[in-house]
């Protein structure tokens, strides 16, 4: 089991030297019980050049070590009720949905006195950890499950409002939300890798365009705020856009033509404890928060933030 312990050690910190400083070792000691621990199990576990990540068999092994260490913790908690979990949990979530549905999810997975660790990052990153075992749940836009022995559940649908300032809007949308207007004022977007405004323009549109001004505010709260200072106009969570629609200081730049969002929970198809637990949590919290689509009505993809 040592060798194992050291093993995911290595998986963790992404680094043969980071591992033996967490585990007050050597390096050379690092080194010997991964090989003994390759050569058990007569299969390669790590790659080591050009950055140390695990095989696939890595990734499987990994895996075990982390259900293994649940499980060990789950039953310290049963035997000393009220004890702190020692194994953090990460789970990967969208920035928007941390800023608006999900932050009292995390603090009803606190009660249960979990160790969370919440990764907001980008979705390849972040299925490549989960491929691995570093993430233990993932919600994503992504509608299918890219890892073995996992499960993509719906959840729901974030609505999303093309909103601005009423002063902006008189300035740069006297007409209206036209293209002609839209390509010429400034855009408020999370980050280069944010396709909102180009799914709001092929819908409203009907046209592909992939040049016009924008300013970049990687924070759903600076987003938000930088559409509040008359920076430009922007797409919103509804929950963040309506009671500032509604006090006066936003108007809807393109009423009944609201932005709908797919969600999807990705988790282990047997979940060990506390796992099932958090996946009940998120899935029950995100059904109730988020728009629930009729069935048979389209779906709509994107990579959101």
């Amino acid at each position: 089991m040592i060798e194992m312990a050291t093993f995911a050690a290595v998986v963790e910190h992404r680094s043969f030297a980071q591992a033996a400083a967490a585990l007050s070792i050597s390096s050379a000691a690092v080194t010997r019980r991964v090989k003994r621990l390759e050569q058990s199990l007569a299969a390669m576990l790590l790659l080591r050049e050009p950055v140390v990540l695990p095989t696939k068999a890595g990734e499987a092994v990994f895996r075990h070590f982390m259900t293994v260490r649940l499980h060990e913790d789950e039953l310290l908690r049963r035997v000393m009720p009220g004890r702190a979990a020692t194994t953090a949990l990460a789970l990967a979530v969208n920035a928007d949905s941390l800023a608006t549905w999900f932050e009292p999810v995390t603090r009803e997975l606190a009660q249960h006195h979990m160790a969370l660790e919440i990764v907001v990052d980008d979705q390849d990153h972040t299925l490549e950890a989960l491929a691995r075992g570093d993430v233990k749940g993932f919600l994503s836009t992504q509608p299918e499950p890219v890892v073995d022995r996992f499960v993509a559940a719906p959840v729901g649908q974030m609505r999303y409002q093309c909103v601005a300032t009423p002063g902006f809007a008189r300035e740069h949308f006297g007409g209206g939300l036209t293209l002609p207007s839209a390509l010429e004022a400034t855009a408020i977007l999370f980050d280069r890798k944010d396709a909102l405004h180009d799914v709001v323009f092929r819908s409203h549109f009907g046209v592909t365009v992939g040049r016009y001004p924008r300013h970049y505010f990687p924070s759903p709260v600076a987003l938000l705020n930088a559409i509040l200072d008359e920076l430009g106009y922007g797409l919103v969570p509804a929950m963040q856009a309506e009671p500032l629609i509604g006090s006066g200081r936003l108007i809807a730049l393109a009423p009944g033509h609201d932005l709908m969002i797919d969600l999807y929970w990705h988790h282990w198809e047997q979940e060990p404890e506390p796992l099932a637990t958090i996946s009940a949590l998120v899935m029950a919290a995100a059904r109730r928060s988020l728009v629930q689509p009729v069935p048979g009505a389209g779906r709509q993809r994107c990579d959101s933030p």
